[in-house]
């Protein structure tokens, strides 16, 4: 006998089906039905009563692919398909050898979906925005500063997780004794104190913070980045400047 069944014309290749018993079809329909069922609505409520991020939509996506298949098994291994002959424990049609695969199938997906909920878990979010917050390395980068102002402005790399920056200016670059600490929402900052005014050498470095199960977390500290100071022209120069330009306008 082939190994390849050959369906007839009055023969359906389905699971539940293939024998033409009355009963056994009576129970592979109420099977299917059941399992579209709890499918179907199971997707509809999802949808509609829970509001997702991006991310959040491919792994509910792929979470109910696995739950598919794991309802459905029956159907998609157990029939007479062509592609059934090509799976490996389902291809020779045994039934020692179909049970073991239905039930490592079953296994993987059961697996999967488990981890696919607890990957979309509140538990497994806050534990990786934790983990970023802790880990992620933050950027300061101070613009050019004029010696007689009193305003900096700084510009931080942008972590969408955090709450906040915590920021800090000294004039030594152990910030021993810092000029301003600051708290920011925003990356690009402007940093105003008088104590800024005159410094001769300014140095900046921050590091961010967000609130993780109601626990104030908080990253380390960035690279302390110098900031450039610009010195005013000598007023030598300037006065120069102008004896220069009057003595122009008497030639003329």
């Amino acid at each position: 006998m082939s190994k390849q069944i050959i369906d007839s014309e009055s023969r359906v290749p389905v699971f539940g089906f293939r024998s033409g018993k009355s009963w056994k079809m009576v129970i592979a329909v109420l099977y299917y039905a059941l399992a579209g069922f709890i499918f179907v609505t199971s997707v509809i409520n999802e949808f509609r009563y829970y509001r997702f991020e991006p991310i959040d939509v491919i792994l509910v996506i792929i979470k109910y692919v696995f739950i598919f298949v794991f309802l459905f098994s029956p159907l998609i291994f157990l029939s007479d398909f062509k592609y059934t002959y090509n799976i490996p424990l389902f291809r020779n049609k045994e039934r020692s050898k179909s049970a073991i695969g239905l039930i490592i199938v079953l296994g993987i997906c059961y697996m999967m979906m488990q981890l696919n909920i607890y990957v979309g878990s509140n538990l497994y979010k806050s534990s990786v925005k934790e983990y970023t917050l802790k880990n992620t390395a933050q950027a300061v980068a101070p613009y050019e500063k004029k010696i007689d102002s009193d305003k900096l402005k700084v510009l931080l790399s942008n972590l969408q997780v955090a709450k906040g920056y915590k920021v800090e200016v000294a004039t030594d670059n152990k910030f021993k004794n810092p000029l301003v600490k600051g708290d920011y929402k925003k990356s690009l900052i402007t940093i105003k104190s008088p104590k800024l005014v005159n410094q001769k050498k300014l140095f900046v470095r921050a590091k961010s913070y967000g609130t993780v199960n109601k626990k104030i977390i908080e990253g380390d500290w960035s690279d302390v980045k110098e900031v450039k100071i610009i010195q005013p022209k000598k007023k030598t120069d300037q006065t120069t400047e102008q004896v220069t330009t009057k003595k122009k306008d008497k030639k003329k």
